[in-house]
């Protein structure tokens, strides 16, 4: 993981922090087939992934159940998408410069 080490990371060992990375990517549904079995695998022998992952499926799932019913501002992806391209142009000018 290529991350900078901050105060709440500098607890875990580069190989703690690319677990969790995985834990991560696994929860958000972004893995692929093979590494679907590795951190299965993984959580099925390492107690403390397990517990982090826990904790992790719980907050995901709590602030899915919060935001349900929510519903963003009218014109909200209007500005969003305004506002990716004034940031694109302001990097393509940057580098034209």
């Amino acid at each position: 993981m290529s991350e900078e080490r901050t105060p709440e990371t500098a607890r875990f060992s580069p190989e703690r922090l690319s677990s969790l990375e995985r834990i991560y990517h696994y929860l958000d549904g972004e893995l692929d087939a093979s590494e679907l079995g590795e951190i299965e695998h993984h959580l099925a022998t390492c107690p403390e992934c397990q517990s982090e992952y826990a904790i992790e499926a719980m907050l995901k799932q709590l602030v899915r159940r919060s935001c349900q019913s929510d519903e963003a501002p009218d014109g909200l992806r209007e500005r969003i998408r305004a506002r990716i391209v004034v940031e694109q142009r302001t990097i393509i000018a940057r580098w034209n410069g």
